[in-house]
């Protein structure tokens, strides 16, 4: 079982803003859960309440997963997670449109970011453009992706970063919770360290201030109440023209978790470790954490064999600790540190493996298995369409390497027919 992970105590902040008439943010805080949510409302100010009370009915249930996920720590265990807010969020836009209909108030909806903890692992779920923040090692990161039809078209490639930035389309949401028929909220996968701090906004803050202010903010030596509301004051002075809610939650221990990943902070981080790796590089950081409970923390012994030239195989390995030695027919071909990988062809076609890859010493892996990652392009179309091109393109390269080196190795023997028959 992985050992505890312990929180602090949060702060919130809340403000109108300064040409609103009403705030039509809410927020909850359940640290006995632990669940800490920020929805934001439009149109009316029942939205963003009704959607944390439906976060607040089912919280008790993440205790079931968080047994499992504290003793498990597999896919399924942690791929659960995800359906339960997935279930959650859609049950809250359906009473938010029943809602709705009943008042005959013409359209309220809201944006949704909730964060749990489970065993090493943080998980993000949010709707709409309310985000998460990572402050760690006085560096701010952003967890999430804003559902808006400015980010769509930026992602498609249909405009650029600076017509982006300045876009009238960042705002129209392409999911909120009560008109969207049926969510598919995105769910990111933090491994947690020590020190780490967590942010939770509406957009009444990212909109206001820039992400270099927020940091500095964060970074300040004061109480975290007193950061929250600097942050809430900072996006006054930036305009102030939407309500602005914030939640910071601090991580401040992280026990120890065992023999299934003995690493440095930098080696849990997954974000990172799978940026490294040719399929991962094109995507965000944010949408690497999206693909994150997909893949299972394998940990080996100096020795042990990870898999055997011969044998079945239908895994992608990303080396997060160690070093592994990659031979064929026990000759030495490479050695592969963290943030390399191996056994990419896997992921299309079954077949034994081509090479036997041993553990040179401790070593800890990322291990996608050919299911999951036909699960990734089933469930998340979009996503999986950039990881399917690298891939292919990859596969390719292999193909037309593969091509040459037969096409030399056939001129050689051709070369040496002749000589002999000469």
């Amino acid at each position: 079982m992985q050992a505890p992970v312990k929180l602090g105590e949060a702060a919130t902040s809340t403000d109108i803003g300064l040409r609103m008439t009403d705030n039509e943010d809410a927020s909850v805080a359940l640290p006995s859960v632990p669940l800490y949510a920020i929805a934001d409302g439009s149109g009316a100010l029942w939205p963003a309440g009704l959607t944390l009370r439906s976060l607040g009915e089912h919280a008790s249930s993440l205790t079931e997963f968080q047994s499992r996920v504290a003793n498990d720590g597999d896919t399924s265990s942690r791929l659960a997670v995800g359906h339960f807010f997935e279930s959650v969020l859609n049950e809250a836009g359906r009473a938010v449109k029943d809602e709705m209909g009943r008042r005959a108030e013409g359209r309220a909806t809201s944006t949704v970011v909730a964060m749990t903890l489970m065993g090493p692992y943080a998980y993000l779920a949010h709707v709409g453009d309310s985000r998460a923040y990572l402050f760690r090692d006085k560096k701010l990161r952003c967890l999430t992706t804003d559902h808006t039809l400015a980010m769509l078209q930026l992602k498609r490639g249909e405009t650029t970063a600076e017509d982006y930035a300045k876009s009238p389309y960042k705002k129209t949401l392409t999911q909120a919770i009560g008109v969207t028929p049926e969510l598919r909220p995105d769910i990111a996968e933090v491994r947690v360290a020590a020190g780490d701090l967590f942010l939770l906004c509406s957009d009444g803050l990212h909109r206001m201030v820039q992400d270099r202010r927020i940091a500095e903010i964060l970074a300040a030596e004061t109480s975290l109440a007193e950061r929250a509301e600097a942050l809430v004051q900072a996006a006054r002075e930036g305009g102030g023209k939407d309500n602005v809610t914030v939640q910071l939650i601090p991580v401040e221990s992280v026990g120890e978790l065992g023999d299934k990943v003995e690493a440095k902070r930098e080696r849990l981080d997954t974000a990172r470790v799978l940026g490294k790796c040719f399929l991962f590089q094109k995507i965000s950081e944010s949408e690497r954490l999206l693909v994150a409970p997909y893949f299972e923390y394998q940990a080996f012994e100096p020795g042990d064999i990870i898999c055997r030239e011969g044998d079945a195989g239908d895994s992608l390995y990303v080396v997060v600790a160690g070093k592994i030695r990659v031979t064929f027919q026990r000759a030495h071909l490479i050695d592969i540190g963290p943030g390399g990988w191996a056994g990419e062809i896997a992921l299309v076609r079954e077949g034994p493996r081509t090479a036997t890859l041993t553990a040179r010493d401790k070593v800890v892996l990322l291990v996608l298995s050919r299911a999951r990652f036909l699960e990734i392009l089933r469930r998340r179309p979009s996503l999986g369409a950039q990881l399917a091109q690298p891939l292919l393109e990859f596969v390719g390269k292999r193909v037309v390497d593969l091509r040459t080196r037969l096409r030399k190795i056939s001129e050689v023997v051709a070369g040496a027919s002749q000589v002999d028959g000469g």
